[in-house]
Parts: C-alpha cells; sequence; structure tokens
C-alpha cells in the first residue's frame, strides 16, 4: 500500500516540477516580449540615442527581421499587431511571475510529501532499511 502511495507522490513530484519548469520558460518569453520590450523600445534606445550613442537596433526592428525573413506576415500586419503583442506578453507576463511562484511552493510541498513518506517508509520497514 505504502509503495503505490510512494509512487504517487512521486510522480506527482515531477508532474509539478514539470509545470514549473513550463511556467518559468513562458515567464522569460513573455517578459521579452512584453515589458524589456516596450522599455526598450520606448525608453532605453531612444535615451542612449539621446545622450550621442549611434542608432542601434529597437527589440521591435529585431521581430521584424526575424519575421519577414520567414514570410510568415506582412509588414503592415506586423505594424498593426506589435503594440498589443507587447501589451498582451506584459500582462501575461505578470500572470506567469504569480503563477511561478505559486508552482514552486507546490513542487516544494510535493517533494516535503515524499521525502516525508520515505522517511516513515525507512522508520516502518517497508522496503527500507529496518
Amino acid at each position: 500500500m505504502i509503495p503505490d502511495e510512494l509512487k504517487q507522490r512521486e510522480s506527482r513530484y515531477r508532474a509539478q516540477w514539470r509545470a514549473y519548469a513550463i511556467v518559468k520558460r513562458m515567464r522569460w518569453i513573455t517578459l521579452v516580449l512584453g515589458p524589456v520590450a516596450i522599455l526598450w523600445d520606448n525608453v532605453i534606445a531612444p535615451f542612449l540615442v539621446e545622450q550621442g550613442a549611434p542608432e542601434f537596433v529597437t527589440m521591435e526592428d529585431f521581430f521584424q527581421a526575424i519575421v519577414f525573413s520567414s514570410g510568415l506576415i506582412s509588414e503592415e500586419t506586423f505594424e498593426r499587431y506589435w503594440p498589443h503583442l507587447n501589451n498582451v506578453c506584459t500582462v501575461l507576463f505578470l500572470v506567469f511571475l504569480f503563477w511561478t511562484i505559486q508552482k514552486r511552493r507546490a513542487a516544494k510541498q510535493a517533494a516535503k510529501d515524499v521525502v516525508e513518506l520515505e522517511g516513515r517508509m525507512a522508520i516502518g520497514g517497508f522496503g527500507g532499511v529496518p
């Protein structure tokens, strides 16, 4: 009975950590496409140019080069949707930020549950060291 419970807890533990890893990746993607892109294009790049730095590529230009080289959408479509993509990614970044915190806590709790059951098994002699 306890080995089956251990398998369930270990499975839950692995699932929690996989979900946590996915949410962390999504958080970083939305950070780059949302707040970082907005800050870079609207604040940092203009400030650096104003201070005498040569004009260089903005995030919008960078993503235009990627999208246009692949031929996925037209320039007009990109120009129309880029600001909306930034705004949506900023909101999603906030969602993923809080979701990451929740998933990390759940994964740590799942790990504690596995360790606690393994401890009980070792003490009780259920397949562990008597």
